[in-house]
């Protein structure tokens, strides 16, 4: 048993050695994103003012209306406590003959209260750091994806492989000696790991399940012949009405919102 222990703890150190310093990159970056929309709102300063969500989808309603009536579908993000005016997306009609489709910057939209779209400076915000936590930004992001996910899987290891090597760990959590020099350093390192090994074990594995659909698409592939038939099963959607060519009387959001608070 002592041999398959000292094993573990030769796998334990260079899992986490040679990823060590992306994970390192990646948590900071995820940590930071958790204050996206304050940073969003820090670096467009000429931004002000919170948004009422009634109010900002009343007026993301009405530019939609004016700006895409004909789109095939609009997406609109209700601002939160946080954040200002509503976040717009429209997906226009597919054009025959058309060699790819429109910039996204051609179909998004910040707009206020009022429906009037808001002018601010060209910056990404907290959204780079949201990004970069598992795109990396400098890195095509399918390459990133997968790299990320590598890491991932090097950080379970290392915890569960840690977790074999420290027979002791949760007794030795208790243990620091001070001026032992690289004693006192492990002592440090397994009362740390030992406090946050519920949060490591948490994140990396839901870091992991998040794209699972990428890292592990055996199953999925095995029983769809498509990827978008089994999106379709687990997210169903009203299927598509024929065109009758004369436009319909669309419904007020705001009176469905005031529905929802009510029920949830």
């Amino acid at each position: 048993m002592s041999g398959f222990r000292q094993s573990q703890s030769s796998l334990h150190t260079w899992s986490g050695l040679i990823v060590g310093w992306v994970l390192f990159t990646i948590f900071l970056m995820g940590t930071v994103s958790y204050w996206r929309a304050d940073l969003n709102r820090w670096m467009r300063p000429e931004l002000s003012g919170p948004s009422q969500p009634e109010q900002a989808v009343a007026g993301a309603q009405a530019y939609l209306r004016r700006t895409a009536p004909d789109a095939r579908s609009w997406f609109i993000s209700v601002p939160g406590a946080h954040e200002i005016g509503a976040q717009l997306f429209w997906q226009p009609q597919p054009v025959e003959g058309e060699a790819r489709p429109r910039r996204r910057r051609d179909t998004q939209a910040l707009v206020d209260a009022d429906g009037q779209p808001l002018h601010a400076r060209d910056t990404r915000g907290g959204e780079f750091f949201y990004r970069f936590h598992f795109d990396l930004h400098y890195v095509p992001v399918i390459w990133a994806r997968w790299f990320v996910g590598f890491c991932a899987m090097a950080m379970l290891v290392a915890i569960i492989s840690g977790v074999i090597t420290h027979k002791k760990i949760f007794k030795d959590f208790f243990t620091f000696r001070r001026g032992k020099g690289q004693r006192t350093w492990l002592d440090g390192h397994n009362a740390t790991a030992v406090l946050a090994l519920p949060f490591h074990l948490m994140i990396t594995y839901t870091g992991l399940v998040t794209l699972m659909t990428l890292y592990m698409p055996w199953a999925a592939v095995a029983n769809y012949e498509q990827t978008d038939k089994l999106f379709d099963a687990l997210f169903p959607s009203a299927g598509e009405v024929a065109r009758t060519g004369a436009p319909a009387p669309l419904v007020d959001i705001v009176p469905l919102m005031r529905d929802a608070s009510a029920r949830w």
